[in-house]
């Protein structure tokens, strides 16, 4: 079975920008107990880390990100294909 790269690449762009919505929210509405909770997820003390979110800081973040996790995904794709044989 071939996968799309580009349509998986899309996919992942647009899940990464709602869930970096999602998480630019918590911290908007709550910065001291979201970094409290990443912290205790990644095991790091991250409360001399906690910053405000600006409308340029959101929207860089979003696309750096988005655009990360897309080339990623694309990247996984098309070593699939070519692992399985379906790019010639």
């Amino acid at each position: 079975m071939k996968l799309k790269t580009g349509a998986i690449f899309w996919a992942v762009a647009a899940v990464s920008a709602v869930s970096y919505i999602i998480c630019a929210a918590f911290v908007a509405v709550a910065p001291g107990a979201t970094t409290q909770f990443f912290g205790w997820v990644m095991h790091v003390d991250l409360t001399s880390l906690a910053r405000q979110i600006t409308w340029s800081s959101f929207f860089g973040g979003m696309v750096c990100y988005s655009l990360v996790m897309a080339v990623l995904a694309w990247a996984s794709a098309w070593l699939y294909n070519r692992l399985v044989g379906g790019v010639k």
